[in-house]
């Protein structure tokens, strides 16, 4: 229960709902924010249907946590405006309310996926 409170970006996706299970036990408290409605499964989390684009709801979800574990955004090939709203401006967001309500650290997840990915040719 080292890790204190954990909030986890993107916790409904293929990355999120693995790490969801894997601090079981390990933080003492779990906020699962994604835009997609989750559901407690334990008396320790929180859950939070917010879309990162909306720098209120963001801060208002990730307020009292300790750190962040960011995996939400686009992960697919996607137009550019579309990554930039999700991807770009969703993690603005997530640093953003981090700064602002003094959560210590945010983990953000890598990826070509991030601006996309050109095909070949």
């Amino acid at each position: 229960m080292g890790l204190g409170t954990v909030a986890v970006t993107g916790a409904a996706g293929n990355i999120g709902s693995v790490v969801r299970e894997a601090l079981r036990g390990e933080a003492a408290r779990l906020v699962l924010v994604d835009r997609v409605p989750l559901t407690p499964q334990a008396e320790y989390e929180t859950v939070h249907t917010v879309d990162l684009r909306d720098a209120a709801a963001v801060e208002s979800a990730l307020a009292g946590a300790d750190r962040v574990l960011h995996l939400g955004g686009v992960p697919d090939e996607a137009p550019l405006a579309d990554l930039l709203e999700a991807n770009v401006l969703g993690t603005h967001h997530v640093l953003e309310a981090a700064q602002r309500t003094g959560i210590g650290r945010v983990v953000p997840a890598g990826s070509n996926r991030v601006t996309g990915i050109s095909r070949p040719g």
